[in-house]
């Protein structure tokens, strides 16, 4: 008997360990898939994923619950189990997915601001902010191989899709040549196209910040 509870508790952390394992992956490409024509398969993996680990969280609570007075070590399925899920809630994947994804790609934005500056790509912003760039440089923002171009106070202002939402929620990396632009932004107050009723606006380094209205 005691061998078969010892057997039974394996088997659940087994099934813990490779479904937040599953899950992490997930979660790592969740930067790239809610960019793709995957991102209503996102939706439903995250959901079924937290609700997955939640009915674990309760099944091994009650696994302990039964046979913590029988079995050595009951505790450890739900341990873990609970363990995972605050780390999928409060791990900042996406900051850090963010961070590698604006440090990897950064001296190819400037190419493409350099490009627009220089007219080496040709657009005219009476027709449209979107500004199609060439498909070596699609990579650089998500979604669609364009960004988005805006002349504020006479500076040309270029941003980089990091989510494009299905309806007009976006975020993404904003190259300003002038700092003093950023001083006529404000948090939840409209601006353009770029700066567009914005409820994050951080500095990464100079010219470039991380704007949100997500």
């Amino acid at each position: 008997m005691i061998s078969k509870l010892k057997y039974t508790g394996s088997n659940r952390l087994k099934l813990i360990l490779w479904w937040v394992v599953i899950f992490i992956v997930v979660k790592v490409l969740e930067a790239i898939v809610i960019n793709s024509a995957f991102i209503f398969l996102h939706v439903v993996i995250s959901l079924v994923g937290y609700l997955g680990l939640f009915i674990m969280i309760v099944s091994s609570a009650v696994y302990w619950f039964r046979e913590r007075g029988r079995i050595e070590n009951a505790f450890i399925p739900f341990a873990f189990s609970f363990l995972s899920l605050c780390f999928m809630l409060f791990f900042p994947s996406t900051a850090l997915i963010l961070k590698a994804d604006f440090l990897l790609k950064r001296e190819e934005r400037e190419e493409v601001v350099k490009m627009l500056a220089n007219k080496q790509i040709d657009y005219s912003l009476t027709k449209t902010s979107h500004v199609d760039i060439p498909e070596e440089y699609a990579n650089l923002s998500a979604g669609f191989p364009n960004v988005v171009v805006e002349q504020v106070d006479g500076e040309m202002c270029v941003l980089f899709y990091t989510y494009r939402g299905l309806t007009d929620n976006s975020s993404g990396f904003v190259y300003v040549p002038n700092e003093k632009v950023m001083t006529q932004f404000k948090l939840r107050e409209y601006g353009n196209s770029i700066f567009y009723d914005p409820i994050e606006i951080t500095k990464i380094t100079d010219h470039w910040y991380f704007v949100a209205n997500t």
